[in-house]
């Protein structure tokens, strides 16, 4: 039962390296009444820019997949030469952050060599730890804001292979660890994949142009949500729009710039000789559209998912039960974003409701033996008698609660707006002063739902 409730509601639930978002999106002013006007001063520029903007990462991209296919390099150059692009990548695009990343990925490879007894448990976690607080206490707040995906990915990559040797006499290559902590193309955007699936980029041998196509094809749509982010939403809701019209609006700006993020990066992974099978980082349907908020959390960043679920949720649950599971893997989750109150008040917030929103759904499926969970059973082996198709009122009930997971989804995402504490992070009182403009509604309507459980059960 933990493993299925994990599956439906753990998962960061929150920006999938969005820190880089500031590099690569463009605040036009959007005072054009046309669309003619908002296609030449806002879409085309933007689109312009920002792909001139991507041109050497693409190209190092492109060139990490060509150095698989060529016979002649050895195993340690080709991670030598994917760990030197990757240093060069850094230092175009996050020079603040270069140094900090290759003495980690030095320390980090030291401590693989410690004792068992030294790294055992939560203690693999020490050096990510120790990096994340030194950030936050020993650099301008700027820099540490524009850096903080790249520490993000880098202690998941670390934590990762340091809980994967834990049980086994294996030594970790240098060449191949190098390689995999400065990987440009899952470095500076994300997402985290894991050392094995890194090490088969060697010796690739397939040429089928497939990937071509995708990678196009998700750059397409990268392109898409970026637009939709910094052009649509101000054009389509202006200024003048109803406070939760406007409040919509910036949610909805802050979350198709997240999928823009995820796209982008599944491009360059395609780019970069990942098969297509890793690539996917977001599901932005489930996320506009969902079931529930489980569902919402899982498809907001697949790979990071997949790392709590393997390395945080699975190792505690025995130890803190489920409630405190789910709790400490969203803690773990808004940790690894850095100290900040925004993150972490949005992220604890979505690990009660989602809690609440399992247990009350799950109870009522019971109840009323109806395909109402969290989770939509498969249309094969559904065990419910009411289900969506022989039943009306099984309909109504998910449209609510998937109406329910819509206003409250919009509602976190008010703190993330465009106000002068974007480059920064956004302060205690930005957040709270956003939540008390609606009531707190959102919080509310979980206590609301939370009663309701405790009544029923």
């Amino acid at each position: 039962m933990d493993s299925l409730l994990y599956d439906d509601d753990a998962d960061c639930g929150d920006q999938c390296f969005v820190e880089y978002q500031d590099d690569l999106i463009y605040d036009y002013p959007l005072e054009q009444e046309t669309l003619s006007e908002m296609y030449n001063n806002c879409i085309v520029t933007t689109i312009y820019h920002t792909f001139v903007h991507l041109i050497p990462l693409i190209s190092a991209s492109l060139t990490c997949n060509l150095a698989a296919r060529i016979t002649y390099i050895s195993h340690d150059l080709f991670h030598s030469i994917i760990a030197l692009i990757g240093i060069i990548m850094i230092w175009h695009y996050a020079f603040k952050g270069l140094y900090l990343l290759v003495f980690f990925t030095f320390a980090s490879y030291f401590c693989l060599f410690l004792p068992k007894s030294l790294r055992s448990e939560i203690k693999v976690f020490i050096p990510s730890l120790l990096m994340i607080l030194y950030c936050e206490y020993f650099l301008k707040i700027e820099d540490w804001h524009s850096i903080k995906s790249v520490i993000m990915v880098a202690s998941m990559k670390a934590s990762s292979v340091a809980i994967d040797i834990i049980e086994s006499d294996t030594r970790v290559n240098c060449f191949e660890y190098a390689g995999y902590m400065l990987c440009s193309a899952t470095t500076l955007f994300g997402p985290w994949v894991s050392f094995e699936n890194y090490k088969n980029l060697y010796r690739k041998t397939t040429y089928k142009l497939l990937w071509i196509f995708v990678s196009i094809g998700y750059m397409a749509v990268a392109f898409f949500f970026l637009c939709v982010s910094n052009c649509w939403t101000n054009w389509i809701l202006s200024d003048n729009a109803g406070k939760w019209m406007l409040g919509f609006r910036d949610a909805l700006s802050f979350r198709t710039s997240h999928y823009f993020i995820c796209f982008l990066a599944s491009s360059l992974m395609m780019v970069s000789g990942f098969p297509i099978s890793q690539t996917l980082i977001t599901k932005p349907l489930e996320i506009e559209v969902p079931r529930s908020l489980v569902q919402v959390v899982v498809s907001w960043n697949i790979p990071m998912h997949n790392w709590l679920k393997t390395y945080v949720f699975r190792p505690s649950r025995r130890q803190l039960g489920r409630f405190g599971t789910i709790i400490l893997t969203y803690a773990v989750s808004a940790l690894l974003h850095g100290l900040n109150f925004q993150i972490a008040a949005v992220l604890l917030s979505l690990g009660f409701y989602t809690f609440i929103e399992y247990q009350l759904r799950n109870t009522l499926a019971n109840v009323f033996d109806a395909c109402i969970t969290s989770k939509q059973c498969s249309l094969h082996k559904c065990e419910h008698s009411r289900t969506l198709i022989n039943c009306y009122w099984v309909i109504l009930v998910n449209v609510a609660f998937s109406a329910l997971a819509i206003f409250h989804l919009a509602y976190l995402g008010l703190p993330f707006d465009r106000s002068t504490g974007q480059e920064t992070g956004y302060c205690f009182e930005h957040t709270i002063e956003k939540w008390s403009q609606y009531g707190y509604s959102s919080h509310l309507a979980a206590f609301a739902t939370y009663c309701a459980y405790h009544l029923i059960s």
